[in-house]
């Protein structure tokens, strides 16, 4: 690895740090490179200035003449904040690595032209694999229109999420449940089911990690059997909560949850179900760009079924419940042979307390943003 795979390497491992702070803006890590000083900035939060701007600000005059290295390429439009090419051009940087080019309509390729048409170098394609691995969320809302799903669940040694009585408080360790609740905090949004609801009236808020992100609560439920006393339902606000269902629904209830400033959409079914591509559709538009099922056998089966999974996070007890009547993971129709069996892109394997904790892609978003640097060209 060289010194600028290096310094870009660091730029990334930053730019994690704001995980569940910038929304529907991607993670992104900078450095401005200064003789042998080096001064970071990384996009912190939603709305506040990008990691190049904070970067040459950390440099301040040492800007003058120097090379600035960035995980994606520079933004060249006005939106929250003013395009970081100005800022670029402005700080009077030399020369500008990049790891990957934007996949946003709005930018991509177009930074690039602006910065060599001011007279920058610019050399991209650093680490592209690993800068493209750090906005693969992004890269899915702006390419497929949809939101980024990563599906968490909690069994024991033998695939079961509940005790054939439907008991299953609790499977995990206390060190699992308190990450559980970082994914949240990562999140947009998470997703349960009715049936969830019912069974364990949950809140699903982040209540442990208070600077990360608190998302909103969606409520899988075709025929509104959700309580109007719910505990999600009585804690509206502290986030808004969100009650998918079919057409053919009580609509008495429907205005008392409305009255409760629940917002309920209609949604189409298909084979019985509520069209799940339809539910992300709908909070793509909402601008929500991950989310969290965090739900039942059902539900977690449906998701699999519809090939709508991203990523999973999976926490494994040391534990056997047994039991053919026992609820296992993952339910739906699942495969017919083995070679349609969901395989690992990658995963990490870390413990988690006493639990062991997986975590593992599914999906792989980064090839065509990987291409589509090598190949590009100013015109």
């Amino acid at each position: 690895m060289n010194k600028y795979e290096a310094l870009m390497s660091k730029c990334i491992k930053n730019a994690y740090k704001a995980k569940g702070s910038t929304k529907t803006n991607p993670l992104v890590g900078a450095a401005v490179l200064d003789n042998n000083n080096v001064y970071y900035g990384i996009h912190e939060k939603y709305g506040f200035a990008h990691a190049e701007v904070n970067a040459i600000n950390n440099a301040g005059n040492k800007a003058m003449g120097s090379e600035l290295l960035v995980t994606l390429e520079p933004c060249s439009t006005h939106g929250k904040t003013p395009p970081c090419v100005e800022k670029i051009i402005n700080a009077g940087i030399k020369k500008v690595y990049v790891g990957v080019l934007d996949v946003n309509p709005k930018h991509a390729g177009k930074g690039i032209s602006i910065l060599k048409n001011a007279g920058i170098q610019v050399e991209y394609g650093i680490l592209s694999k690993e800068s493209s691995l750090l906005i693969e969320d992004f890269i899915k809302y702006h390419t497929k229109k949809l939101p980024y799903v990563t599906l968490k669940t909690a069994v024991s040694l033998d695939g079961k999420i509940a005790a054939y009585t439907g008991d299953s408080k609790w499977i995990t360790c206390e060190k699992s449940r308190q990450y559980v609740h970082k994914l949240r905090g990562f999140s947009d949004a998470v997703i349960t089911g009715v049936g969830t609801v019912l069974a364990d009236n949950p809140l699903m808020t982040n209540r442990v990690y208070k600077k990360l992100n608190q998302p909103a609560r969606v409520i899988l439920d075709s025929f509104l059997k959700t309580p109007v006393e719910a505990n999600i339902i009585e804690s509206v606000n502290i986030s808004p909560v969100i009650i998918y269902t079919s057409k053919n629904i009580d609509n008495k209830k429907a205005d008392i949850l409305k009255k409760k400033n629940v917002e309920i959409i209609e949604i189409d079914e298909y084979n019985g179900f509520l069209d799940l591509e339809s539910v992300l559709k709908s909070l793509y538009n909402k601008g929500f760009m991950n989310v969290l099922v965090e739900s039942g056998s059902k539900v977690n089966g449906s998701f699999f079924d519809n090939m709508l999974v991203d990523r999973v996070e999976f926490f494994t007890a040391p534990k056997i419940i047994g039991g053919e009547n026992a609820v296992s993971a993952i339910g739906g129709r699942g495969i017919s042979c083995m070679n349609d069996a969901f395989v690992f892109k990658s995963s990490t394997v870390k413990k988690c307390g006493d639990d062991v904790h997986i975590s593992a892609r599914i999906t792989d978003y980064t090839k065509d943003v990987i291409e589509f640097t090598n190949n590009f060209k100013v015109e």
